[in-house]
């Protein structure tokens, strides 16, 4: 009876030895850096210069008449994975370095995982060290790993650095990080208005209660009612001030529409290889755009193997081309070829009247 309890009891022990050492390395991989030596990183020329901000938007200005180029990453998912995460940060360097971009977006589920504050400084000092100006809304995983960094806290880190544009929002705002980007011509004039705003992660019950979700279990978040009425709002302020422009908004998860006008719009471009995972609900954004007038497009990310972009009552719904190589890609879900993977990046070359063209880069084609 002795020998059998001491065996249950080294048993246990050996168990719970396998448990913490697992449960260490876990957080030994999820705390690393990205590992990356931007040291011998150079800046880019720029002619952008910041000429006002407050707490929920920035303009800036371009000094030259030239087009205004916005490169957008989304779903880097830095995660602590040395190997891949390098890869990653590689390519946005090699895309930065060739493109020279006058501003960087970035689409959200930039840094994930647990203990990733690290990685989300390393990732702003890239981007200082570039001396590009940046900007990022937050995906549905900031914030959700074990003693992940609150995602309040990544926008109040981002906003710390000098080149960030991003602006913490109204604070009666459901969200973090609901702001607008103002670029003004040499001139003065208003090219163009990107408004940036949080999407969320999943819905509470509350919130299914509040917009008549019936559904059980998870359900991706959206856009809320007071990020439409703030919408408006600041939409009705900027025209008082600048007259009529045109705007881009930038968002993580689809919108409510894209699904059905995937299939029953007007198709342009890219591939549906999974299931849009949109939100769950339509708390009026997509309506507001179309009363207000100036939107001409709305990019997201959330989905990495869908690259396709389709017109809606004159509105574009387009995913950004994903970037990462740490998450799910078409090489680990359909065993791909290289040369068939989609990481890369988004392009917009805006006019001086706020229109624009847009280019999707591919790393492997």
């Amino acid at each position: 009876m002795v020998c059998v309890k001491k065996g249950i009891k080294v048993i246990i022990m050996i168990l719970l030895v396998a448990i913490i050492g697992a449960g260490g390395f876990v957080i030994y991989k999820s705390s690393q850096g990205i590992s990356y030596d931007i040291s011998s990183v150079e800046k880019i020329k720029s002619d952008v210069e910041i000429v006002s901000e407050d707490i929920d938007s920035v303009t800036i200005k371009k000094n030259s008449d030239s087009k205004f180029k916005v490169l957008m990453f989304t779903d880097t998912h830095l995660k602590g994975d040395k190997e891949l995460d390098n890869i990653t940060v590689s390519y946005m360097i090699k895309n930065i370095k060739e493109q020279n971009p006058d501003l960087v977006i970035l689409g959200g589920d930039n840094v994930t995982y647990g203990f990733n504050k690290k990685r989300n400084v390393e990732l702003a000092e890239l981007f200082e060290k570039l001396g590009v100006y940046w900007a990022t809304v937050l995906g549905n995983h900031e914030g959700d790993g074990f003693l992940s960094y609150a995602r309040e806290d990544v926008i109040k880190l981002f906003s710390s650095y000098e080149h960030c544009l991003v602006k913490a929002g109204k604070e009666d705002i459901d969200g973090n990080g609901n702001c607008t980007i103002n670029i003004l011509n040499s001139d003065g004039t208003l090219k163009e208005v990107f408004f940036l705003m949080d999407t969320g992660d999943y819905m509470t019950e509350e919130s299914k209660a509040e917009y008549g979700v019936t559904e059980e279990g998870d359900v991706y978040d959206g856009v809320k009612t007071s990020q439409v009425n703030w919408y408006k709002e600041k939409h009705d302020a900027l025209e008082a001030e600048y007259g009529k422009f045109k705007s881009v908004t930038v968002v993580h998860i689809p919108l409510y529409q894209t699904e059905k006008e995937y299939a029953e719009g007007d198709f342009l471009y890219g591939e549906k290889r999974e299931g849009v995972c949109e939100s769950g609900f339509d708390a009026g954004l997509f309506d507001a755009m179309k009363e207000k007038g100036s939107a001409q497009a709305v990019y997201f990310g959330h989905d990495h193997v869908n690259n396709f972009g389709v017109m809606c009552e004159g509105i574009l719904l387009s995913y950004i081309q994903p970037s990462g190589y740490a998450a799910y890609n078409m090489q680990t879900k359909f065993d791909a070829p290289e040369n068939e993977w989609l990481q890369g990046c988004t392009v917009l070359n805006i006019k001086n009247d706020g229109t624009y063209t847009a280019e999707r880069i591919f790393n492997h084609q």
